[in-house]
């Protein structure tokens, strides 16, 4: 959480921890350029308060007293047009832990705090430069594993979301001043009634788009989190080459001896823009072997936890127990049944166990070993996360929980509304529309005013309009220092 007086010097590392060309310390607030003064000498004599024109770089070195740190390239970004607003100055040193770090200690001894996680986005925010839901898309541009959730996210940063937002609150806004107008001055000749039958279409009008963007959140997530993918089936099926397949490089231990993966081994991987998380877990058997028992224990929680279950059948071995056992395991889950050793003659029956377990008939036919039917797989599987489109309009999603809870919540109360009208025109056998075009059966419009604030003050929330310190907090402690 920021100090009570949150206009500090603040002071961080931007750039992640390791050996690289560039290293950046960042810093914002008001003492930012005095620092710079203080600790930068530049080779050509520009006075940094001075001369020293925004966005334009100096080359000279950083010292400590006496003491060379580093050579750098210094820029000043005046305020506001900077990305906190505040006067913000980037120090470009040398990559690696030490030369970065000790330019970092150097800038905090002339005055700077230690930036906490996410409070240079948060300063962002706080001085208006950005709302809550495009701060909050700045961590999923960081986070994004394939291009199609990066393109989520800048368009969250963009303004998409905090503009469909505002669009639903202006026009609830509208409802409500007209709804107070009534209110406030019934007695008045002059002010006109409103009409039940508008306000009404409004409404609804809101829940259609509130419908509509709650209803984008499970693609959404999918493109933001990964769909946890498991590969099941009994022991030396497959699944571990069917893995190093996906990978084109061997990642799991392959043997004939059955048993050889005993935990589960997770790798993310893109395909089509989808970001999946394959876990090949441990053969399904009976074990006495105790650490094959918690092997299987463990594949088993995964069938139950994946978003997408890959079950695994030899194409060369006949059908037996344990097979419909598993296929009876994995029924209910989204799931795509494979037959695995494609190259070898087929002695497994597909009927039969359409037959015994309802799985199939519809199987992949794939070879782990020469790759033969992967590209069936990976249509399959992305078809499966976008519900059979695989392109469409990606520009705006939802991806965030905390923004689908509060559509949610806002449509919730929209609802309450309606449904007031609704049972208004009950005892009259009438629908909602035909009672809204009656202004005899319309309710109170102190409570329909009361829903439709309630809404909006949700949808506030999504921004930042309406919020408190706690979900702040929340939020900017899932960044990393120096962003």
């Amino acid at each position: 959480m920021l100090p009570d007086t949150p206009f500090d010097t603040i002071a961080a590392v931007s750039t992640p921890p390791g050996e690289g060309g560039i290293g950046i310390v960042r810093l914002s607030g008001p003492e930012s350029f005095a620092i710079i003064g203080k600790i930068f000498h530049p080779y050509k004599k520009n006075a940094v308060s001075g001369g020293f024109r925004t966005f334009t770089m100096r080359l000279g070195c950083v010292k400590q007293g006496e003491r060379t740190i580093d050579e750098a390239l210094v820029s000043l970004m005046r305020a506001p047009h900077s990305y906190t607003r505040e006067d913000v100055a980037e120090i470009n040193c040398h990559g690696g832990a030490v030369a970065v770090n000790e330019v970092l200690r150097c800038v905090l001894a002339s005055g700077a705090r230690l930036a906490e996680p996410g409070e240079f986005t948060k300063r962002a925010f706080i001085n208006g430069r950005i709302d809550l839901a495009q701060a909050e898309a700045v961590l999923d541009i960081v986070k994004a594993r394939t291009g199609r959730s990066l393109d989520a996210a800048l368009a969250q940063l963009k303004g998409g979301l905090s503009e469909k937002a505002k669009g639903i609150a202006e026009s609830l806004k509208e409802v409500l001043v007209a709804l107070e107008a009534s209110i406030d001055f019934s007695e008045e000749e002059d002010v006109p009634e409103a009409s039940p039958y508008r306000l009404v279409q409004r409404i609804s009008s809101a829940v259609r788009e509130l419908d509509a963007l709650i209803a984008s959140y499970d693609r959404g997530k999918v493109y933001r989190d990964g769909v946890l993918t498991a590969l099941v089936g009994k022991p030396n099926v497959g699944k571990s080459s069917i893995l190093n397949a996906f990978l084109k490089f061997d990642r799991a231990i392959v043997t004939p001896i059955p048993g050889t993966t005993r935990d589960v081994i997770e790798e993310q991987l893109n395909l089509g823009g989808v970001p999946f998380i394959l876990a090949d877990t441990a053969g399904i058997t009976e074990s006495e072997n105790p650490i094959e028992k918690e092997g299987v224990r463990r594949s088993l929680a995964y069938i139950d936890k994946a978003g997408l279950v890959l079950l695994v059948f030899d194409g060369s071995s006949p059908l037996d127990e344990r097979d419909i056992e598993i296929a009876l395991a994995v029924k209910g889950r989204l799931h795509i049944p494979l037959l695995n050793k494609s190259d070898l003659p087929l002695r497994f029956s597909k009927e039969r166990l359409f037959e015994k377990t309802g799985v199939g008939p519809d199987f992949v036919l794939i070879s782990a070993k020469d790759g033969a039917g992967l590209k069936d797989l990976e249509s399959r599987m992305t078809d499966c996360v976008v519900e059979g489109r695989t392109g469409g309009d990606y520009s705006l999603m939802v991806t965030n929980t905390r923004h689908f809870t509060a559509l949610s919540r806002a449509r919730e109360e929209l609802a309450h509304s309606l449904d007031a009208i609704a049972e208004c025109a009950a005892p009259a056998g009438r629908d909602t529309r035909a009672a809204a075009s009656n202004p005899a059966a319309f309710p109170e419009p102190e409570l329909v005013a009361y829903d439709v604030r309630s809404a909006l003050d949700v949808l506030g929330e999504i921004t930042g309009e309406v919020t408190n310190a706690e979900i702040l907090d929340a939020i900017f402690s899932g960044f990393c220092v120096g962003k």
